[in-house]
């Protein structure tokens, strides 16, 4: 008997090619690695206290009520950290809770230096019995035996200051062309306003239209009333087209003003 034979084919075994190592992307990765890490050791090797210590701290500014010794000393528990890490903020803050220092800037000086750049409060006039007000209408609270000489008195309703100082400022401007010297200026809870002044003399403005009734008095004060100021007591301007004038004891001129 015949054998039949068997027939298929053989199958030769497929090899997978390798994809190529990137090695530019590999070497960049791991630069960008060591950089990494570089850096993070860095900041943390500055951040360390013994690290760029601070070694100075100077003050700048003017000097009239505030005082050096003291504001070094007020910040210097909070002079902490290093260069880098140290908390200005705690600094600012520390030293403008001194009475008179309005404003502390904290600057960096390479490589162990702080300097404090420091603006008083400069007296604009008195409020109240215990506390001043500076030229932006801000109250601060310095001992009294160091309130400056002089100041004009303002009284007014809480949290009218900085209203009653830009209108303050334009009224002693204007007064001192007529060479009077305003020494208690106030506004009571109804928005009345009342002057004085050094001569004695009172101006009641009261409430309403008090600009307008500004302008009558300065007419008629002009007009002659001047010529008698050391002898009146009140001025009441509270009057539609007219005003009042009170003399003072023992004083009464012969004066007719006419508005």
């Amino acid at each position: 008997m015949a054998r039949k034979s068997s027939r298929g084919a053989t199958r030769n075994p497929v090899r997978k090619q390798r994809p190529a190592i990137a090695w530019k992307s590999l070497f960049t990765q791991l630069l960008m690695i060591s950089a990494l890490s570089a850096v993070t050791a860095a900041v943390i090797y500055i951040q360390q206290d013994d690290t760029l210590p601070i070694l100075h701290v100077g003050v700048e500014g003017d000097f009239t009520h505030a005082d050096k010794a003291t504001l070094v000393k007020a910040v210097m528990p909070h002079v902490t950290g290093n260069f880098i890490n140290v908390d200005v903020d705690k600094l600012r803050a520390a030293g403008e809770s001194l009475a008179w220092v309005k404003l502390v800037q904290v600057k960096r000086i390479w490589p162990d230096s702080l300097s404090l750049v420091v603006e008083e409060h400069t007296a604009i006039a008195q409020w109240g019995q215990t506390a001043l007000l500076n030229k932006d209408g801000e109250l601060f609270t310095p001992n009294k035996a160091s309130f400056p000489k002089n100041l004009t008195l303002i009284q007014g309703p809480e949290g009218s200051s900085e209203l009653m100082v830009q209108r303050y400022k334009v009224l002693d401007k204007l007064f001192a062309q007529l060479e009077l010297d305003l020494t208690i200026v106030t506004m009571d809870k109804r928005r009345a306003w009342t002057l004085q002044f050094d001569n004695g003399m009172e101006i009641r403005l009261g409430r309403a239209e008090n600009k307008q009734r500004l302008q009558r008095f300065l007419k008629v004060y002009k007009a002659g009333l001047n010529n008698y100021k050391t002898d009146i007591a009140v001025v009441d301007m509270r009057y539609t087209n007219g005003l009042a004038v009170t003399w003072k004891l023992g004083q009464k001129p012969d004066f007719n003003g006419t508005v």
